[in-house]
């Protein structure tokens, strides 16, 4: 019987072990995790992708004849390495559960990944995949991760809006070259949209306008009206949705702080209950001990 408990007893604390580290998994490694979260850390990977883009341009305006050329081949190795280096840091101190979890982290092996295909010296063309490192300039820069959240959250609204002016440009090419089908401008329905467009520009307004003048007298009524409605009105209805969409972008930055910290504490609650529920578990045990101890010394039980 004592044997029978005593092994009850390890397997429970061995299960409970098991729980503990499964979420100390998921969770990442504390050293890692404070590295990572350093600010001294954030400015130097923010340095090493400005230095990287920076002497990157370099190279591109000066072409493989530069005298630095061999230098910045081999720096750009070396940045590459310290960017791998990151990932690797970052993924230990999140956790692989947490780690793909998050966007932007996914947004960073792609574009590593895509730097280790440009460092292929057989096909010229792909070197040029090598500037896409910058982005993580985005992913670094917490701003910049807020503004481009905040386009694709306002996603649906933009796809709207140019939706309508779709709608507007179609409309006006279509009265523009049934009315003015004389004029170069409006000869065709696709030289009518590319017209409308650098009116909606204000390009050349002024010239266009004059030009149609001289031939139809009520052309100024239609000019204005569209410059109107697709300049003034429809236009900007991408800045009303964008200006919307980055308002709200730090109020739900912090609701997905306010989860991922409710979801720590459910970890944390669930593992006291695993702790609670062994160490009942532990002391129905010690008392069946007890029991059986007694009863061997011929002595009453002991009360629970």
């Amino acid at each position: 019987m004592s044997n029978g408990a005593a092994t009850a007893t390890a397997g429970a604390q061995a299960q409970l072990r098991k729980k503990v580290k499964a979420k100390a998994g998921q969770s990442g490694i504390a050293l890692f995790r404070w590295l990572t979260r350093n600010p001294v850390w954030d400015t130097f990977i923010l340095l090493c992708i400005v230095i990287n883009a920076a002497i990157l341009g370099y190279d591109a305006h000066f072409g493989g004849v530069n005298p630095y050329h061999a230098l910045i081949e081999q720096w750009n190795m070396y940045f590459l390495w310290i960017f791998t280096v990151e990932l690797a840091l970052e993924f230990l101190a999140q956790g692989p559960k947490r780690y793909f979890r998050n966007g932007w982290n996914v947004f960073d092996v792609l574009v590593v990944g895509v730097c280790y295909i440009a460092v292929n010296p057989a096909i010229a063309a792909l070197r040029t995949l090598r500037v896409i490192r910058v982005f993580r300039l985005v992913s670094a820069v917490p701003q910049m991760r807020r503004v481009v959240e905040a386009l694709f959250n306002a996603m649906p609204g933009i796809l709207a809006s140019f939706a309508i002016l779709a709608v507007v440009f179609y409309i006006g090419a279509v009265m523009g070259t049934t009315l003015f089908h004389s004029d170069a401008g409006f000869r065709d329905l696709g030289q009518s949209l590319l017209t409308l467009f650098a009116l909606s520009q204000f390009d050349g307004w002024g010239e266009t306008i004059a030009r149609l003048q001289s031939s139809y007298s009520f052309a100024w009524f239609f000019v204005l009206s569209f410059t109107v409605i697709a300049a003034f009105a429809v236009l900007n209805l991408f800045i009303g949705v964008i200006v919307e969409a980055v308002q709200a972008a730090p109020q739900e930055e912090l609701k997905e702080d306010i989860e991922e910290v409710q979801g720590e504490v459910e970890e944390i609650a669930e593992a006291q209950e695993d702790a609670a529920v062994v160490q009942q578990r532990i002391l129905e045990e010690v008392r069946a001990l007890r029991a059986e101890l007694a009863a061997l010394r011929g002595a009453p039980p002991p009360a629970a």
